[in-house]
């Protein structure tokens, strides 16, 4: 076929060609996915292990190696290693390329199931390496209020209503602290009740719980009983009673300080030079990066009118910009070869 010759006597038909192409192709454009990344699942995975309390060295030795020595013997495992900090074991396991992840962290699942850790360690923490769930926005919350009030807020409002948003995947608080109870025993108050540390945290831990309590079946309904025993205030906590003494009750405010404060900071965020708290939105692996980051900007205007007075929310990072102006260097393009 001499296409010129079929496109010189056929002028109506070439260009009938040419439209359904450029339609087909813009069709085809408004469905793109756009992302910083490719879609694409690395075989990494780490498996984060908090050890409370522990020294590097007691990290590495306790946490660290019996986890290498589980994983050492997995199938398709390329490189192997750790990093041993304070209260914190962290072991990156690298497959070969073509491994399924997923199989792949169903394996390491398996194995650590058999490794004995110390009783102190917490579950380890298993995640594959995903590059779609980086962080796409990030907001800082500021308020008259203090960073107990901020927390308050966060926690029951402004992170729920954000995690609502479509394509939201997880959110990140950093910094603030949550509420804690303070317990500061008095040695000589302890030694002079015969009572040590480790009897008033069994007393704590025995009396300040919440369990089940059974069914009632009443007819046609079936009520579940629940027992309810957690102490809310200091006053509550210092009434409880540790021991007896002939016909005196000790109680936990005989021989110790008991005040309402914060948990130890861990992590902190500033706005301005003022204590704030820092939100990481991270999107769902499959959702378009620049539509969620949009549909969270859409919804901050109704965030702040509903926000308590004098707090503000302001987004201070916006990874979709970058995104947006690669794109429009492509449509300059794809409009420059159109014309051409």
């Amino acid at each position: 076929m001499n296409l010129p010759g079929v496109s010189i006597r056929r002028p109506v038909f070439t260009t009938m060609i040419m439209a359904a192409i450029a339609l087909f192709g813009l069709v085809l454009y408004q469905g793109l996915q756009v992302d910083q990344y490719p879609e694409v699942d690395l075989p990494l995975v780490t498996v984060v292990t908090v050890y409370p309390g522990a020294d590097p060295i007691t990290v590495e030795n306790q946490v660290s190696t019996p986890i290498e020595e589980a994983l050492n013997s997995l199938a398709g495992l390329d490189t192997l290693s750790s990093t041993s900090l304070p209260s914190v074991s962290q072991v990156v396991v690298e497959f070969a390329l073509g491994t399924d992840v997923n199989v792949a962290a169903q394996d390491v699942r398996d194995a650590l199931a058999l490794v004995d850790l110390p009783d102190q360690t917490e579950d380890p923490i298993i995640q594959k390496v995903d590059l779609g769930a980086a962080p796409i926005l990030q907001l800082t919350v500021t308020g008259t209020g203090g960073v107990e009030a901020l927390v308050a807020y966060v926690d029951r409002s402004l992170q729920p209503e954000l995690e609502r948003v479509d394509g939201v995947g997880a959110i990140d608080v950093i910094g603030g602290q949550e509420r804690e109870i303070h317990v500061w025993l008095d040695a000589a108050m302890l030694t002079a009740n015969h009572l040590t540390p480790t009897d008033v945290v069994q007393v704590l831990g025995a009396q300040n719980i919440e369990v089940p309590g059974g069914r009632i079946d009443d007819g046609e309904q079936e009520l579940s009983l629940r027992a309810t025993a957690r102490v809310q205030s200091p006053e509550d906590f210092a009434d409880i009673a540790l021991t007896t003494i002939g016909n005196t009750v000790i109680r936990l405010g005989d021989v110790a300080r008991v005040e309402d404060g914060l948990e130890e900071a861990r992590s902190s965020a500033f706005m301005d030079g003022q204590p704030a708290l820092s939100l990481l939105v991270r999107k769902q692996s499959d959702a378009n990066t620049v539509s969620v980051a949009d549909a969270v900007q859409a919804v901050l205007p109704t965030l702040r009118a509903q926000a308590p007075a004098g707090t503000r929310i302001e987004a201070v990072i916006d990874n979709s910009t970058s995104i947006r102006a690669s794109i429009e260097t492509v449509q300059l393009d794809i409009i420059l070869g159109g014309v051409l």
